[in-house]
């Protein structure tokens, strides 16, 4: 069964690759019909992902979120659930160039360290609690990216409509109103569940104390995730009260996700999210 995991992983690659290709020909003329396809060949992507997650619980009975390949095919698919969803707005369909490419970018990243843990069995982990907390901060932060990529997609939009006006008006792209309350409804979504993420953290080191050193609070992993929530309460808390709208906010979402994605990245390829990284590892 060990080739099934290959061929499910490196098949979802292919197919988000497909998506971003298809999604991207559109841009350059080609017929309004095949951002369909590429909306189908994306979710075909994370069908094939779910599949390699599933076969890899099953071939080592331990729950997959353990290691880089994991956690990227987690946010791949999860993230890739949530623009779908988005795109079932009314005039939302044009997004998928602004969505494809981005999951087949994390889709090709994740097969070029893929090599070092595809094949290995995950760690399991230790208690209930930090399974929810884990999947639940994956949809927190899949809900994060796709409010990146939306705007991007805003950004585009607005600045289409200040320079070209009359080409702007004549795209069939959803109005400036509507991507702004799809942007500010993913980050309310977000925001709280990110929240609840870090409280079943803090369950999770109650319970299980004698597990991690004395100095976990300080790891590299719980300080930028410490980060993060703040980052998204004053973004959250600022379009609540008017001061983050439209560009502003659109440049604030995909800035700040863009160098929290890239800090995490950096972490997990330098083997740094260990909660024992100023103690013993275990």
């Amino acid at each position: 069964m060990a080739w099934a995991v290959g061929i499910t992983f490196y098949g979802g690659v292919a197919l988000y690759v497909a998506a971003a290709a298809t999604a991207l020909a559109h841009t350059l003329g080609s017929a309004p019909e095949v951002l369909k396809v590429a909306r189908r060949l994306t979710g075909a992507g994370a069908i094939a992902f779910a599949a390699n997650l599933g076969l890899r619980w099953y071939l080592w009975g331990a729950l997959p979120l353990t290691n880089t390949t994991d956690s990227l095919d987690l946010l791949t698919v999860l993230t890739t659930l949530v623009m779908l969803l988005a795109l079932r707005q009314t005039g939302a369909l044009v997004l998928v160039p602004f969505y494809a490419p981005p999951l087949a970018a994390i889709a090709l990243l994740n097969a070029a360290v893929a090599h070092t843990n595809l094949y290995e069995a995950p760690r399991a982990l230790p208690s209930v609690p930090l399974g929810v907390h884990v999947g639940l901060a994956f949809l927190a932060y899949a809900l994060f990216f796709a409010a990146s990529a939306t705007s991007v997609a805003y950004v585009c939009q607005a600045r289409t409509l200040k320079r070209r006006p009359d080409e702007a008006l004549s795209r069939p792209f959803p109005p400036l109103e509507q991507l702004d309350r799809t942007l500010y409804r993913l980050v309310a979504c977000g925001y709280p569940l990110f929240v609840i993420t870090l409280l079943l953290g803090l369950t999770w080191v109650y319970l299980d104390r004698d597990l991690l050193s004395a100095h976990w609070w300080i790891a590299p992993k719980v300080l930028l995730s410490v980060v993060m929530a703040f980052f998204y309460a004053v973004t959250f808390h600022a379009r609540q009260f008017g001061r983050l709208r439209g560009p502003k906010l659109a440049y604030v979402v995909v800035v700040g996700f863009s160098l929290l994605l890239a800090a995490y990245l950096v972490l997990a390829i330098l083997h740094l999210r260990t909660y024992n990284f100023w103690g013993k590892s275990v």
